[in-house]
């Protein structure tokens, strides 16, 4: 007889399997990062693929089976209806870039509760969000790389303007770094910002569509030097468009 588990879920993507099946990638409170197998989609089937969709946050029911290496979802029902981001496209794209960004960085069975609980409360705060959410991911990314154990040192002065992504602090301009290593003065000022923000400080950041794109792309970059290896995070032009 399989055995059952309940835990909660963050939906990061959906892959079609045949006529009705699908393997759902999602964030597992407990577990981590981890595939499910779901049956039962179609016309007429009872399963629904709106349920899935990125940062969705789930209360499910799995199993395993001494046949499969996969958990099968057997039950779930939605923990918030997350209306705010299903309606709204600034908010739906935005969740489409931060589920791409965890399924790029976020290896199977690396189970945390601390980033699981900060994750839900993102996603609410994205959800609740009132007026423009240009600004959200860039805060988001800056809280996520804390998160994952490699927050950047908020050292930065007059002195210290240009943040080094290997070393992760900010740093004088004398010679000592490789350039493609460092962030614009521009782009370190504005991460010091956001270290230091609350989510409505970011927000209220005057900021061009040019130099989100720009730091986005020096963010996803920095990520990639820390997990040691490189992220092509497709979505980001999406957003780039949207907010433009």
């Amino acid at each position: 007889m399989p055995s059952l588990s309940k835990s909660r879920a963050i939906v990061l993507h959906l892959t079609r399997q045949g006529d009705s099946g699908a393997v759902v990638e999602v964030i597992d409170s407990s577990a981590g990062r981890q595939p499910l197998f779901l049956r039962g989609l179609g016309r007429g089937r009872g399963v629904s693929v709106s349920a899935f969709h990125n940062l969705a946050i789930l209360d499910v029911v799995t199993y395993a089976t001494p046949r499969s290496s996969l958990l099968y979802l057997r039950e779930y029902s939605p923990a918030f209806p997350l209306e705010g981001i299903r309606s709204d496209m600034s908010k739906s794209t935005t969740a489409l870039f931060i589920s791409e960004v965890l399924y790029r960085t976020q290896k199977r069975d690396d189970g945390d509760a601390e980033l699981f609980k900060w994750l839900e409360e993102s996603i609410l705060a994205l959800n609740d969000l009132q007026g423009p959410a240009a600004n959200f991911h860039l805060w988001w990314m800056a809280g996520y790389c804390a998160r994952c154990g490699f927050r950047p040192e908020d050292n930065w002065s007059p002195e210290r303007p240009l943040f080094d992504m290997v070393s992760a602090r900010f740093t004088a301009q004398n010679g000592l770094y490789a350039e493609d290593q460092l962030l614009s003065a521009e782009e370190s000022q504005l991460l010091h910002r956001l270290l230091g923000a609350t989510l409505e400080e970011a927000l209220a950041i005057p900021l061009s569509a040019a130099r989100r794109q720009a730091f986005s792309r020096q963010m996803i970059k920095y990520l990639s030097i820390h997990f040691g290896a490189a992220f092509d995070i497709k979505s980001l032009d999406i957003l780039h468009a949207v907010f433009a």
